[in-house]
C-alpha cells in the first residue's frame, strides 16, 4: 500500500488543480469561443479567478464552477456583486441550497436576463442568445457532469443536476368530518349537542413559503368506529418524470402506501384511532378523564427539489410530518343519591339499616352503558358509613366512660346529583395543534351532613349527668367546572371539584337526680372535629380521575368541672371520642 507524505499530497493536489483548471477553461472555450478571443492571454487568469470566487460561494464541482463561469461570460465577471444582479447573491449565499440547486437556478435567472437583453439589442455572438446559452449549458453538462470536485484526489462523482421538479403548493384538510358533539350541563340538565367547528386546512405555496410553515405534526380526531379522512392535494408546474414525482408516502403500523405523479395530485387518506386501553387494575369502566394516546403515522411529500426560481418547498424537496389521530369519544357519568333514613345504635345483631337508593347513568357518544357495578360502588359508600357509625357508638361508650351509650344519625353524604363529562376537543389551531382533554362537571350535592347525636349517662366524682354530643354542621357542594385548553394540567381543575370540611362537636350536660350533691358542668369548648373531603381526585396510578370520600374523627375532648359542696371543685379534661377513620371510599 502506497503512503504519501504531506509534501507529495500537496504536489499532487497542485498538479490536479492545474489539470482541472485547464480542462475547465478548454470546455468553456468550446462552448463560448467568443469569450476566449476577447480576453486573450489572460483567459487562464479569468478561469482561475472564477474558480476561486465560486469556491467562496460553496461551489466545488467542476460542472458547478463551469455553469457559474458561464453566467460570468454572459453578465460580466463578478456580476453577482452588482446591485442590478442582487438576486444572484441571494441564490449563492443560501446555505440551505446544495451547489447543484444553486447553479441550476443561477443559470435559469441568467437566461431570463439574456431574454430581456435579446429584446433590446442584437447579441454579439450566437452563444449570447437564450437558445445559444441553453446549448452551451447542455455541452457543459455532458462533458463535466462526472468530473467531481476541483483539485480532488478522491474518486470522481456526478453532480445532481436536472430539470425543474418541485411541489409548488400543498393543501391539507379534513374531508367529510362530522361536527363534534359533546355533553353540556344547561340549567342543571345534561344534553348532548353538536359543537360548531370551523376546520381550517393547511395550505403552503412555494412562492411565499419555504417549508417554515410546514408543521412537524398534524393532529386530528377520529370518530368512534369510523375512519378519519385526510385530503392531501399537491400542485406541480414541473416534474422530472410523471411516474416518479411528486410522491406522497404514508407509513403506518400496517405498512406503507405511496402515490406518484398524477395519482399524488389528490389523495384521500383514511386514518383510524386506537381504542383507549384501560389502565392495569381498572375495575370500573370507563375510566373518568382517561387521556388516551394517539395512533401515530408518518406522511412524506417529496420531489427533486429543483425549481426554475426561488427556494424549493422544504428546502430539499422533502417534507415530513407526523400524523397523530386521537379517539373522538365523549363520555358522561351522572348519579343521584338519596339521604339516609334516621339511624340509631345499638341495634339488634340481626337488624341492618336499609341502604338508601342510588341511581347511575353512563353514556358514550349517546349510547347508554351498563351501570350495575357503579351502583354497587355507590351502595358501598353507605355500607361503609353504617359500619363506621356502629364502631363510633362503641368507641363513644368506651372512650368517654358513659353507660347506656346511644348514637343517632340522619346522614346525608354526597347526596343529590353529580355529573361529569370528558372527551377530546379540537384545538382552535385545527390540524396544527394537538386536541385537549375537556372535563366538565356539575355538582348539586350535600357533601357531608351526618347529624350525629351521641348520648349516655356519666357518673363522675359523685355526679350523675346525661351527656349529649352533637355534630350537626353541613357542607354543601354546588359547583360547575370545565377544563379548557388554556388550563395547563388536569390537577389544576381539582380544587373546583372537591369539598373539604371540618365540622365541630358541641357537648350538652344535664344533671340527673341522684343521692349525691356533686354537679358536673362544661368548663370550655370541645376540641376535635369531624373532618374530611370528597369529590373527584386523581387515581392512585395517576391515570384518570375517581370519585372519593374521606371522613375522619379528630380526637374529641372537653374540660369538665365537678362542683361538690364538701370537697370543692375538681377539673379534668375528659376524652370523648378517639381518632377514627369513618369512611375511606373511592369509585372509578
Amino acid at each position: 500500500m502506497w503512503q504519501l507524505s504531506t509534501e507529495q499530497v500537496a504536489a499532487l493536489t497542485a498538479l490536479q488543480l492545474r489539470r482541472d483548471l485547464q480542462e475547465l477553461g478548454d470546455t468553456l472555450a468550446l462552448s463560448f469561443p467568443a469569450v476566449r478571443g476577447r480576453v486573450g492571454p489572460r483567459y487562464g487568469e479569468l478561469i482561475a479567478l472564477g474558480a476561486t470566487r465560486g469556491q467562496a460561494h460553496g461551489l466545488t464541482h467542476l460542472l458547478a464552477l463551469a455553469r457559474y463561469l458561464a453566467c460570468w461570460f454572459m453578465l460580466g465577471s463578478e456580476f453577482e456583486t452588482r446591485a442590478a444582479h442582487a438576486w444572484a447573491l441571494t441564490i449563492l449565499g443560501d446555505a440551505r441550497r446544495d451547489e447543484g440547486a444553486k447553479v441550476f437556478q443561477l443559470c435559469r435567472r441568467c437566461r431570463e436576463e439574456l431574454d430581456k437583453l435579446s429584446r433590446q439589442a442584437t447579441p454579439a455572438a450566437a452563444a449570447e442568445t437564450p437558445a445559444g446559452f441553453d446549448e452551451a449549458l447542455t455541452r457543459l453538462d455532458i462533458t463535466l457532469a462526472r468530473r467531481g470536485k476541483l483539485a480532488s484526489l478522491l474518486p470522481r462523482h456526478r453532480l445532481r443536476l436536472g430539470a425543474a421538479c418541485d411541489i409548488d403548493a400543498i393543501d391539507l384538510r379534513l374531508h367529510g368530518a362530522a361536527p363534534a358533539q359533546m355533553y353540556r350541563a344547561e340549567s342543571g340538565q345534561w344534553r348532548r349537542a353538536p359543537v360548531p367547528t370551523e376546520r381550517e386546512g393547511i395550505t403552503l405555496a412555494a412562492a411565499v413559503e419555504t417549508g417554515a410553515g410546514w408543521p412537524p405534526a398534524l393532529h386530528a380526531l377520529s370518530p368512534a368506529g369510523a375512519a378519519l379522512k385526510l385530503r392531501v392535494r399537491t400542485r406541480c408546474a414541473h416534474s422530472c418524470d410523471a411516474l416518479v414525482h411528486p410522491r406522497v408516502v404514508l407509513g403506518t403500523l400496517q405498512g406503507v402506501q405511496e402515490w406518484r405523479g398524477p395519482h399524488a395530485a389528490d389523495v384521500l387518506i383514511e386514518l383510524h384511532a386506537d381504542v383507549p386501553a384501560p389502565p392495569p387494575g381498572a375495575e370500573l369502566l370507563p375510566v373518568i378523564a382517561l387521556e388516551a394516546a394517539p395512533r401515530l403515522s408518518q406522511l412524506t411529500l417529496s420531489s427533486c427539489g429543483l425549481r426554475e426560481s426561488g427556494q424549493a418547498l422544504g428546502n430539499t424537496g422533502r417534507l415530513d410530518t407526523q400524523l397523530a389521530v386521537w379517539p373522538d369519544e365523549q363520555h358522561f357519568v351522572a348519579w343521584r343519591r338519596q339521604p339516609d333514613a334516621e339511624l340509631s345504635w345499638p341495634q339488634p345483631d340481626d337488624a341492618a339499616p336499609p341502604l338508601p337508593a342510588s341511581r347511575a347513568h353512563i353514556e358514550r357518544d349517546g349510547q347508554a352503558l351498563d351501570t350495575t357495578r357503579w351502583q354497587q360502588g355507590l351502595a358501598e359508600l353507605d355500607s361503609q358509613l353504617h359500619r363506621a357509625l356502629s364502631r363510633l357508638c362503641t368507641a363513644w361508650e368506651r372512650e368517654s366512660g358513659v353507660s347506656q351509650g346511644r348514637l343517632m344519625a340522619q346522614p346525608r353524604l354526597m347526596c343529590g346529583t353529580a355529573g361529569v363529562s370528558w372527551g377530546w376537543i379540537e384545538s382552535a389551531q385545527g390540524l396544527r395543534a394537538p386536541p385537549s382533554l375537556r372535563v366538565a362537571g356539575f355538582f348539586d350535592l350535600v357533601a357531608c351532613q351526618l347529624n350525629l347525636r351521641l348520648s349516655g349517662t356519666l357518673a363522675l366524682h359523685g355526679s350523675l349527668s346525661l351527656l349529649s354530643l352533637h355534630c350537626a354542621a353541613a357542607e354543601p357542594m354546588q359547583t360547575a367546572f370545565e377544563r379548557l385548553p388554556a388550563d395547563a394540567t388536569l390537577a389544576a381543575l381539582l380544587p373546583r371539584a372537591q369539598a373539604r370540611f371540618s365540622q365541630p362537636f358541641v357537648l350538652a350536660v344535664q344533671s340527673m337526680a341522684h343521692d349525691g350533691l356533686a354537679i358536673l358542668d362544661v368548663a370550655g369548648p370541645v376540641s376535635g372535629a369531624l373532618v374530611g373531603s370528597c369529590g373527584l381526585r386523581v387515581r392512585p396510578d395517576r391515570v384518570g380521575l375517581q370519585w372519593f370520600a374521606q371522613i375522619d374523627i379528630e380526637p374529641v375532648s372537653v374540660p369538665l368541672h365537678v362542683h361538690e359542696p364538701l370537697l370543692g371543685q375538681q377539673r379534668q379534661v375528659r376524652a370523648l371520642l378517639p381518632a377514627m377513620n369513618l369512611v375511606d371510599w373511592s369509585l372509578g
